[in-house]
C-alpha cells in the first residue's frame, strides 16, 4: 500500500446493489477510518416499486429517479460512506468529456433464458453504451480515488441482469487499462462479489424457517463453488447498520426483523458474512490476512529486474498463475473425463436381456444404461460447472473416443461392426445427444428482480 489508510472503491450499477451485494464490507471499511468510495452507474429508473402507496413513481421517471437518489443517499449514509458518485457525473468522467448519466436498461428474460435489456429501455440505456465509454468513466475514478481494491460483480452479474454484466466488463477492462499505463495508479486487486453454495443453501434454509419469504434463486446458475472463495469478510458486528440500510430503500426492500424480500417475495436473512474471488490476477494471497481482507495480505506480482518479486509462501500459488493453470489443466481433465466415460460405456452399451430366453425379443439395456450415463455426467458437468464450455469440452473427448472406435478395424470395432441398429444409434445419436447437451442454454430459474 502507498500508505497506511486503506483505498476500498466499489462499483454497482444501481441504488440497492450497494447494500445488498457489499453493504456489510463497506461498513466494514467506513468504520476502520479507510477511504471508501460507492460509485453507482444509473438510478434505477426501471426497478419495480412495492409499496402500493408509492406505485404512482413507475409512471414518472424523474420523480423515481429523484426518490431512488434520495432512498441511496440515505443508505449509504447508514454504512458510514462520505464519498458517492454517480457514473458519467461529477468526479466520475474523463475530465475532458462533459457530464453525462446513464438509465437503468431494465431487464426481461430472452431466448434461453438469458437476461436482455428491457423492451422499454431508453437511449441512453447503461447496457447499450459503448463499453469503452463506461470503462473511460470507471478509469477517471480509479486515477482520482487511487484505490487498493476495486469491488464489483461476477461475470454474470450476480444473476444475469444486464447492467451488472455491462458493469464487471467496464470494472474489468478499466482495471486492466490501468495496469497497461505506466504512469496511472496501478490497483493492487479487483474483486468479484461471490455467492458461496454451502452458505447460499443455509441462507436459504433459514428463511424458510424464520420468514415468510421464498429463499433468493440458489441454483447452481448463480452460485459458486465454496473453492471459488478467496475472501470472506464478517459482518456481524454490522448487522444493524446492513439492516438501516436496507430500510432506507423503501420503494424496493421489504424488512422484516432480520430478513428482507426484493419486489419478487424472494429474500434472505442479513448477511453475516460476503464472500469475494479475486479476479484482476495482478496480486496473490500472500498471507492468511487475504482470507479475511481484500487490502491486507495481498501483494503484486511484479516483473523486471529492478523490481523486487514476492514469493507466494510454500505451496501457495497466485491468483493470476492459478487462473492459467485452471484454464490450461481443466479442458484437458474434461477431455480425458469424456475419453473415459465413453471407453467404459462403449463397451456396455451392447449388452442385451433376452427375457424368453431365445434369440428374440431382446431388451437392448445396455444401450439404455450407457446413454444415460454418457448424458448424465455431461449435465452434472453443465449444473456444476455452471458453463456450457464445462460439458463441451467433455463433448470433445467423447466425439473423438467414438470416431476411433468407428474407425478400427472390422475385427477390433466395438461400435458398428455387427452390432446393427444398437451401434448406429450409440454412435449418432450418442455424438448428437452429448453435443446438444454440451450447448443448449438450461432453464434460468433466478428472481425477476430489475435491479
Amino acid at each position: 500500500m502507498e500508505n497506511s489508510a486503506k483505498r476500498v472503491l466499489f462499483v454497482h450499477a444501481h441504488p440497492d446493489d450497494e447494500t445488498l451485494w457489499s453493504g456489510g464490507t463497506i461498513a466494514t471499511y467506513a468504520a476502520q477510518g479507510a477511504q471508501v468510495t460507492v460509485l453507482t452507474a444509473t438510478r434505477g429508473e426501471l426497478g419495480e416499486v412495492i409499496p402500493e402507496s408509492l406505485k404512482y413513481l413507475e409512471h414518472d421517471q424523474p420523480e423515481f429517479s429523484a426518490a431512488r437518489e434520495a432512498e441511496l443517499s440515505q443508505a449509504v449514509r447508514q454504512l458510514g460512506v462520505t464519498d458517492h458518485r454517480w457514473l458519467g457525473g461529477l468526479h466520475a468522467k474523463p475530465a475532458d468529456v462533459s457530464l453525462h448519466r446513464y438509465s437503468d436498461s431494465g431487464m426481461q428474460w430472452g431466448p434461453g433464458g438469458v437476461a436482455e435489456p428491457a423492451d422499454d429501455s431508453p437511449e441512453n440505456a447503461l447496457a447499450n453504451a459503448p463499453l469503452d465509454q463506461v470503462a473511460e468513466d470507471i478509469q477517471a475514478v480509479i486515477q482520482q480515488v487511487r484505490p487498493h481494491a476495486i469491488v464489483t460483480y461476477n461475470a454474470i452479474g450476480g444473476y444475469g441482469h444486464p447492467d451488472h454484466v455491462m458493469v464487471h466488463r467496464a470494472t474489468q477492462r478499466a482495471f486492466d487499462a490501468a495496469h497497461l499505463d505506466d504512469e496511472a495508479w496501478h490497483p493492487s486487486t479487483l474483486f468479484a462479489v461471490q455467492r458461496p453454495r454451502s452458505a447460499v443453501r443455509r441462507d436459504a434454509a433459514r428463511t424458510r424457517a424464520n420468514s415468510r419469504f421464498e429463499p433468493l434463486p440458489h441454483s447452481r446458475q448463480v452460485t459458486v463453488p465454496d473453492r471459488q472463495i478467496d475472501t470472506s469478510v464478517d459482518v456481524r458486528p454490522f448487522h444493524d447498520q446492513i439492516r438501516r440500510a436496507m430500510q432506507c430503500y423503501r420503494t424496493q426492500l421489504i424488512v422484516e426483523g432480520d430478513y428482507y424480500a426484493l419486489s419478487n417475495g424472494t429474500g434472505g436473512p442479513v448477511p453475516g458474512f460476503e464472500y469475494f474471488t479475486e479476479i484482476g490476477g495482478r496480486a496473490y494471497a500472500a498471507s492468511p490476512d487475504a482470507q479475511r481482507d481484500l487490502v491486507n495480505g495481498w501483494e503484486p506480482i511484479r516483473s523486471g529486474r529492478s523490481e523486487v518479486y514476492y514469493s507466494p509462501p510454500t505451496g501457495a500459488v497466485t491468483t493470476g498463475r492459478r487462473r492459467i493453470v485452471h484454464s490450461v489443466l481443466t479442458p484437458i481433465l474434461l477431455i480425458l473425463l469424456g475419453v473415459l466415460v465413453t471407453f467404459i460405456t462403449t463397451f456396455s452399451h451392447n449388452a442385451v436381456w433376452r427375457p424368453t430366453g431365445s434369440a428374440s425379443p431382446t431388451i437392448p439395456y445396455g444401450l439404455v444404461f450407457s446413454l444415460v450415463a454418457l448424458l448424465g455426467v455431461a449435465l452434472a458437468l453443465r449444473l456444476e460447472l455452471a458453463g456450457r464450455w464445462s460439458a463441451a469440452w467433455y463433448a470433445v473427448g467423447v466425439w473423438v473416443t467414438m470416431f476411433v472406435f468407428a474407425a478400427s478395424p472390422p475385427t477390433q470395432g466395438v461400435i458398428i461392426s455387427g452390432l446393427g441398429v444398437n451401434g448406429y444409434i450409440w454412435l449418432y445419436g450418442g455424438m448428437l445427444a452429448v453435443a446438444v447437451l454440451a450447448v443448449a442454454p438450461l432453464p434460468h430459474r433466478s428472481g425477476s428482480h430489475s435491479s
